[in-house]
C-alpha cells in the first residue's frame, strides 16, 4: 500500500468475504475454503502477518528464501471475488477524488479474500474490461495487488454496459462480483441488467464526492462534463440547489430500487469516508463482509 494508506493493510484483518448464493467455481472441484488439519488437501502460501499460527510457517520456504509464508489448506466451498473499478473520467471528480477511495476499497477486498484463502481478482472498466488481477490459484501478495490496483488511472472514454457484458461472458456464476463506481453514465440500467445477467452474487458500491451530495457553490459557476470535457455556465441559487436535491434523491432511490429488483446489494459511500467505517459497519451491514 500507499506510504499514506499503511493502515489499510491491517483492515483486512478478522474480516471475511460472504457470499448469498453457492457459486460454480472456476473449475470442477475447486469451490473451496481455507482449513487446516490432517487429511485436507495443501492449496497454497500467504505472507505470515504477526498473530497467524507459527505453527502453519513453511520453514524450508524461509530457510531457502528468507520468507515467512503460511501454509494454506483447502477443502471444498473456496470463493472467489472480483472487484470492477469503474476508471472512468467521471470518477477522478471530488476531494478526495472518487476513484481514490474505489482503489482503496479493491485493494483491501482483495486482502480480506486472500487473507481467507480465497482468490482475488480486479478488473478495471474502461473502454474495454481489462484485468491486471485475475483471480488465479497462484501465489499472489498484498503488495502485488496493491501496487497492481493503485496503478489504475482514469480514462477519458469507457464503456460501461459493454464491459460488463464482457464480464458476464467470463465469469458467469463463477465468483463474488464487487462493482464500484458512481454509476454516472446515462446507461447505468443497462450496466445492472449486464452485472445482474452474469449470475454472480453482485454488489454495487456506489461512490459520490461530498461535493455531489451537497453542493456548497453558489453564484455563477461554470459546469464542466468530466467525460467529454463540455461547458455550462449556470447561476446557482437555492431553487437550483433545491431542483438538484430532488433530482439526486430520485436517481439514488432510482438506483437503490433497481439494484434490489436484479437481486445486486448496493452500499452508497462518500468519497471522504474513512476506509475503517466502510468496511467494519457499511460492508458489514450490506452483507460483503463479515
Amino acid at each position: 500500500m500507499r506510504a499514506s494508506h499503511d493502515g489499510d493493510y491491517e483492515l483486512a484483518r478478522g474480516l471475511s468475504i460472504r457470499s448469498r448464493r453457492r457459486l460454480s467455481g472456476f473449475a470442477a472441484g475447486e469451490q473451496r475454503s481455507p482449513a487446516t488439519g490432517g487429511g485436507i488437501e495443501f492449496a497454497d502460501y500467504r505472507e505470515y502477518m504477526p498473530g497467524d499460527d507459527v505453527r502453519l510457517l513453511d520453514w524450508s520456504v524461509y530457510l531457502g528464501a528468507r520468507k515467512l509464508l503460511v501454509k494454506l489448506c483447502a477443502e471444498e466451498k473456496e470463493r472467489s471475488l472480483v472487484t470492477i473499478v469503474d476508471i472512468s473520467r467521471s470518477m477522478d471528480y471530488g476531494s478526495p477524488p472518487k476513484l481514490e477511495l474505489a482503489k482503496r476499497i479493491a485493494s483491501v477486498l482483495s486482502c480480506v479474500a486472500l487473507l481467507g484463502g480465497d482468490r482475488a481478482g480486479v478488473a478495471a472498466m474502461g473502454p474495454a474490461l481489462v484485468e491486471p488481477i485475475r483471480p488465479e490459484r497462484k501465489k499472489l501478495t498484498m503488495a502485488a495487488v496493491a501496487r497492481a490496483v493503485h496503478a489504475l488511472e482514469s480514462v477519458p472514454r469507457s464503456a460501461p454496459e459493454a464491459c460488463l457484458r464482457q464480464f458476464a461472458a467470463s465469469y458467469g456464476g463463477k465468483c463474488v462480483a464487487v462493482l464500484v463506481s458512481d454509476l454516472m453514465y446515462p446507461e447505468w440500467p443497462r450496466v445492472l441488467d449486464a452485472l445482474a445477467a452474469s449470475g454472480c452474487d453482485a454488489h454495487v458500491l456506489q461512490v459520490l464526492a461530498p461535493e455531489e451530495l451537497e453542493p456548497t457553490e453558489r453564484g455563477e459557476v461554470t459546469l464542466v462534463d468530466m467525460e467529454d470535457g463540455s461547458e455550462a455556465p449556470v447561476h446557482v441559487d437555492a431553487e437550483l440547489l433545491g431542483r438538484y436535491g430532488e433530482a439526486l434523491g430520485g436517481f439514488l432511490s432510482k438506483v437503490g430500487s433497481e439494484c434490489s429488483r436484479r437481486g445486486i446489494g448496493r452500499c452508497l459511500i462518500r468519497s471522504d469516508a474513512r476506509l475503517e467505517r466502510v468496511f467494519r459497519e457499511e460492508l458489514v451491514k450490506e452483507g460483503l463482509v463479515c
